[in-house]
């Protein structure tokens, strides 16, 4: 038996595509980022903002369905976003990216805290180092 595939199955046209992409909110350093040179231009389904433009505004107006920030920033860290997602009453997801970290639950039940209605997880990406 062979498997063929009809390559008209894969619909790239982008008039399709804002109605499956998802909108995420990347929460960083912005001043640091732009200095090393990395793109923080907004498009429709992607946009940067730093901790204190963290707002039930910005969130009504972009609406984002996730939101990725580093475990630990330059000037604010997991536990600091979850907590100002709990009070705007953010309803989407929030992933914090980290690389290998031995207990991941503690990190969990530390959010759970300061945000017990927030959906949070960790994106866990392999470290350069052997």
């Amino acid at each position: 038996m062979s498997l063929h595939i009809d390559e008209n199955m894969f619909d790239f046209n982008p008039e399709t595509l804002p109605k499956v992409a998802h909108k995420t909110l990347v929460i960083g350093d912005l001043k640091r980022w732009r200095a090393a040179g990395r793109d923080t231009m907004a498009c429709s389904h992607f946009q940067f903002a730093g901790l204190d433009d963290l707002t039930a505004e910005v969130i009504a107006a972009f609406d984002p369905e996730i939101i990725l920030s580093p475990l630990v920033g330059t000037s604010f860290d997991v536990l600091e976003v979850a907590e100002k997602l709990q009070q705007i009453n953010f309803k989407g997801r929030y992933r914090a990216i980290c690389t290998d970290i031995p207990d991941v639950e503690i990190i969990r039940s530390d959010v759970a805290q300061v945000a017990p209605d927030l959906d949070f997880d960790l994106f866990q990406v392999p470290s350069d180092h052997p």
